[in-house]
């Protein structure tokens, strides 16, 4: 006869397989990585926001594209940044002088 706990735990295990996705990977006997995207939340002074606007709205052109969001525009820009040495070091000295203001 199962305990409660056994019970619970099984309960457990089931709802965590439901959640999976099948892309998931197993890093650790129980350990599932996450895959689901986290959503952030950001505010602009209004000059970012017309800079970002543009911005996106120059990439649509080039594109040949209806629109590109800010959202899109701003995944790009991290992915660019984290990969290149050089755009990182240009992002770091921004976020220092933003800093020192």
């Amino acid at each position: 006869m199962s305990t409660d706990r056994e019970q619970r735990k099984a309960r457990m295990a089931a709802a965590a397989t439901r959640r999976a996705r099948p892309e998931a990977t197993l890093t650790g006997p129980t350990e599932i990585v996450r895959v689901k995207p986290i959503r952030i939340t950001i505010d602009l002074d209004p000059e970012d926001y017309r800079r970002l606007t543009a911005w996106t709205a120059k990439a649509a052109v080039e594109l040949d594209v209806p629109r590109v969001t800010a959202a899109d525009a701003i995944r790009a820009m991290v992915r660019v940044a984290a990969l290149d040495s050089g755009i990182s070091g240009v992002v770091t000295d921004q976020l220092r002088r933003t800093r020192e203001q």
